[in-house]
């Protein structure tokens, strides 16, 4: 214990004869440090913008269907599911290309378009500088980072044109693909109306309307005749009988076919004049809670962390090494004495 506080008493000792050393380099890598964050380190600027998703965007649903359980309140903001679907948008590559495409990023970012995995390149520049966060208040913050602050402040709101547009544009072309699908169910069903309208033409020309009240009128009246004991007129009506007897189960079955037909078509005529509208007009997919503007203050590099975090390192590690060469050299001698 006696050698070991000497070593350290000793240790001590040497640095405090090795300061003016420990200053020098101080300032040397002040310099350095200072120069380096100064004119080599490019500097970012940031800007943002908050936004919360809405709980949709169709007019229909929103606006003009009544007694719907589904029905949206178009104000109010959209549950944490509408969150995560708006982040998948803002991290697909459809958004991704169009902010390549519209701000020219490969010459931005001064990558050759021509050279060897440029694309590569572009897309991890890209993600370096641009973020998407979900908020402890359930919004959405998106960051840009970029050399010019007019730039990054432009990415950042065109963000919020591509989301309305990508959306819009894929549910738009959803909606036109469900017309086409109802437009042609809708003409299987009118032809098979005009089937089922031919086939009762077919028991009218016979006489057959509505078989339940004309039986009954018929029951009736061979009621009547039988009371009058009019045999004619009862074998009469009882052929008549016999005939809507014949008739009834065929006639009753296209006629809840017909029932069903309508049925559906009064569905697909509303299902449609719905999608027309959302094919047609659409609302707004978020609240913008903050614009992003050019920011008036860099965000890195941060000069004085740099310089601090330099001169601290270069510290430690001249002391680190000065007692390590100091350990290395009382060994030695200890050794040689032995």
């Amino acid at each position: 214990m006696k050698n070991f506080d000497f070593s350290l008493t000793s240790l001590i000792n040497l640095i405090v004869k090795k300061w003016r050393t420990i200053v020098l380099l101080n300032i040397i890598t002040l310099l350095v440090s200072s120069y380096v964050s100064l004119y080599l380190i490019e500097p970012k600027f940031k800007s943002s913008v908050v936004i919360f998703p809405t709980t949709t965007s169709s007019v229909s649903q929103a606006l003009l269907i009544e007694h719907n359980p589904y029905r949206k309140d178009v104000l109010e903001f959209g549950e944490e599911e509408a969150v995560e679907q708006l982040l998948q948008i803002l991290n697909s590559d459809v958004i991704r290309d169009s902010i390549v495409k519209i701000f020219k990023l490969y010459e931005h970012y001064g990558i050759d378009i021509d050279s060897d995995y440029s694309t590569t390149k572009v897309y991890k520049t890209y993600n370096d500088l641009v973020s998407f966060k979900k908020t402890k208040f359930n919004s959405i913050e998106i960051s840009v980072l970029d050399k010019s602050p007019q730039i990054a402040a432009d990415i950042a709101n065109e963000f919020l044109i591509l989301i309305d547009s990508t959306l819009q544009r894929i549910r738009k072309n959803r909606a036109f693909q469900s017309l086409d699908i109802l437009e042609n169910r809708k003409n299987l069903l009118y032809k098979k109306r005009n089937e089922i309208q031919d086939s009762l033409m077919f028991y009218r020309n016979n006489g057959i309307i509505s078989i339940t009240p004309q039986v009954e009128r018929l029951t009736e009246q061979y009621a009547i005749a039988l009371s009058e004991n009019n045999i004619s007129g009862a074998k009469r009506i009882k052929s008549e009988l016999n005939n809507f007897a014949k008739f009834a189960g065929p006639h009753d079955m296209l006629l809840r076919k017909s029932y069903v037909v309508e049925e559906e078509l009064a569905l697909i005529e509303s299902e449609s004049e719905r999608l027309s509208i959302d094919a047609t007009y659409s609302l707004d997919n978020k609240f913008t809670i903050n614009k992003a503007f050019p920011a008036d203050k860099k965000t890195s590099p941060v000069r004085w962390l740099i310089v601090f975090c330099s001169v601290v390192s270069v510290s430690i590690f001249y002391i680190f090494l000065t007692s390590f060469l100091y350990l290395i050299d009382e060994f030695k001698h200890e050794f040689e004495q032995k």
